[in-house]
């Protein structure tokens, strides 16, 4: 809490009560980031990308059997370098390696456990995620800002009556920093390699915490009320 003279050129001095409200709400995430990374090891760094492109066309059709959308899909990176084995006689080469990134936005956690077993098991691939996600627009964040605002008022009255004061008008509102998700982005670890038949993943958002917070800023005014 602060107090201070609202207009500083005034000659009338006017208490103010600044605090910082809080406000922290549970939510299902909205959407989950997928990385998939396609790798081949061969002694030519052509056969290497060849192979790479070939299965990355695979895993184009195979998220058009999904329903992965065009737009929620991106090649993110693309590499290819020769890969050494450091033995106590000096570097041996082990091949190129060639490599190529996906990422995949996904809003259903189903679809999501699918798409993990279908590309490790067809496709070798290497699974990082799932990150989860609550979009900028979900209403949540401004429930969270309603609630936030709300706690301040609650802390500003409850400073005011400490010192026999109420509160007057509303001088200031001033966010700290943006509302998100705590954590907004959250990042789960599912790196598999494996060619067996299996179902799908098992996959579940959970909730997580949106955060929002807010200083205001009131003038304080006597307490008028004479206890009978």
């Amino acid at each position: 809490m602060s107090t201070h003279n609202s207009d500083p050129g005034s000659r009338e001095f006017t208490p103010t009560v600044t605090v910082r409200g809080e406000a922290v709400l549970r939510a299902e995430p909205d959407e989950a980031m997928l990385w998939i990374t396609l790798t081949a090891l061969e002694g030519d760094p052509g056969r290497a990308l060849s192979d790479v492109s070939r299965r990355s066309e695979q895993l184009a059709v195979m998220l058009d059997d999904l329903g992965v959308a065009n737009a929620d899909r991106s090649t993110t990176r693309v590499t290819v370098y020769e890969e050494f084995d450091h033995t106590p006689s000096g570097r041996r080469s082990l091949g190129h390696r060639a490599a190529a990134g996906t990422s995949v936005r996904l809003t259903d956690a189903e679809l999501i456990g699918q798409l993990i077993t279908n590309a490790t098991t067809a496709l070798q691939a290497r699974i990082d995620g799932p990150r989860w996600q609550i979009a900028a627009e979900n209403p949540v964040h401004l429930d969270a800002a309603h609630e936030a605002a709300a706690d301040g008022q609650r802390k500003a009255k409850a400073f005011a009556a400490g010192v026999g004061a109420k509160l007057g008008h509303l001088v200031r509102l001033n966010e700290p920093g943006t509302a998100q998700a705590g954590p907004r982005m959250h990042r789960g670890g599912v790196q598999l390699a494996s060619t067996a038949a299996a179902g799908p993943m098992p996959i579940e958002p959970g909730e997580y915490e949106v955060t929002a917070a807010i200083d205001v800023t009131f003038a304080l005014e006597p307490n008028d009320y004479r206890g009978r």
